[in-house]
Order: structure tokens, then sequence, then C-alpha cells
């Protein structure tokens, strides 16, 4: 039964699919044929601007949704980070997701407004920065500490997930464990602020 509520709903979405990119192609192909005839007085072969106009539509369909479900899963790991980190900027984000479960990592640039007091204030200034943006107590963080963190302590634990790290990660793992950075951990995730590389990095998995 499940397994044949799957196909058909596979099917539906094929078909769907294949009918937005009928509409789009066509709409595209008078689009490329009207804009050839008006600015250079050409027209295009059918066969050329069929092809032409077909493989746009399947571009914009596919890279749209990628495009967006990106946007929205940055906009996610922002709603899990305090808000007295303001105005940050996504360097870097990867994960891996499952059918209830994911694990990943985001990388932000913190503001110059950030870093100048975490320079002057240090853990004073995250004393207070311990719930994300979104108020729910899911991300709910314990006190933030001064690096050099534990060696057992969990840090960066969505990272392990990741075939490829990239190497501002790579240099922020390895601030964690001297001084001059700060971390904190909650449910499932954790946060690491290092000043010297004027980044934040959220962690989670789960």
């Amino acid at each position: 039964m499940i397994f044949a509520i799957g196909i058909g709903f596979s099917l539906l979405c094929l078909a769907i699919f294949g009918a937005a990119a009928f509409f789009l192609a066509k709409g595209l192909a008078r689009a490329f044929a009207a804009v050839s005839h008006r600015w250079i007085g050409y027209h295009p072969p059918a066969l050329a601007l069929r092809f032409a106009s077909w493989a746009c539509a399947l571009f914009v369909l596919i890279l749209a949704p990628m495009t967006g479900c990106s946007h929205l899963q940055v906009s996610f790991y922002r709603q899990a980070i305090p808000p007295q980190f303001e105005s940050l900027e996504v360097l870097h984000h990867d994960e891996v997701s499952g059918f209830r479960e994911g694990c990943g990592f985001a990388i932000f640039r913190l503001s110059d407004k950030n870093l100048a007091r975490l320079r002057s204030d240090g853990l004073t200034h995250l004393e207070t920065a311990r719930l994300g943006r979104d108020g729910k107590p899911y991300n709910q963080y314990k006190p933030w500490n001064a690096t050099p963190a534990p060696m057992d302590e969990l840090l960066f634990r969505g990272a392990s997930c990741i075939n490829e790290p990239p190497e501002l990660l790579n240099q922020a793992q390895r601030a964690a464990y001297k001084e001059g950075a700060f971390f904190t951990t909650g449910d499932e995730k954790d946060l690491v602020v290092v000043p010297a590389l004027g980044i934040l990095i959220y962690s989670f998995n789960g």
C-alpha cells in the first residue's frame, strides 16, 4: 500500500514537472523568436529554438528549487543563533539530511560591531547570548566558555558527516583548542566564535 502511494506520488510530481517544463519551454521559445527577430532580424531554425528553450526551461526548473532550499536552510540556521549576533552573512554551509534528522554546519561572518565587542568585552558580551532568534527552548544554549576547549567537548559535531570541509572550518577547529575563541553547546548543536577569523560556526547533528 505504502509502495503504491509512493509510486503514485512520484508519477504526480513527474507529471507536474513535465507540464511546467512544457509551458515554460513554449513561452521561452516564443520569447527567443521575438527577441531574435526584433533585434537582429533573424529567425532561428525551429529545431534549434526548441532545443534551446527546453534546455533553459529544465535549467530553471532544476536550479530554482535548489536555490530556494539553500536559502531556506540558511534561514533556519540564523533562527538558531542568538540575536546578539546581528547582520550574519553566510560564507559557507553544507548539510546531509535524512528522513527525520540531519547534520551539517554553517559559517557566518561576524559584523564589525560584534568583533569590536568580543575583543573588548570577551565573555561578558556573550553572557546573554544563550537563546536563538526564534526563542524556542530547543535553541537554548549553555553558558559560553573561552577556549581552549577540553578535548572531550563535543564541538563541530556536524562536520564529521561532510566529506570535504572547507579550509576555513579546519582553521576554526584548530583555533578552538587554543586561546582566543569562545564556544557553547546546546541540544544537538554547538556554536563556536573565532574573533581572529571573524567568524561564527553553527554546527548540528540530530
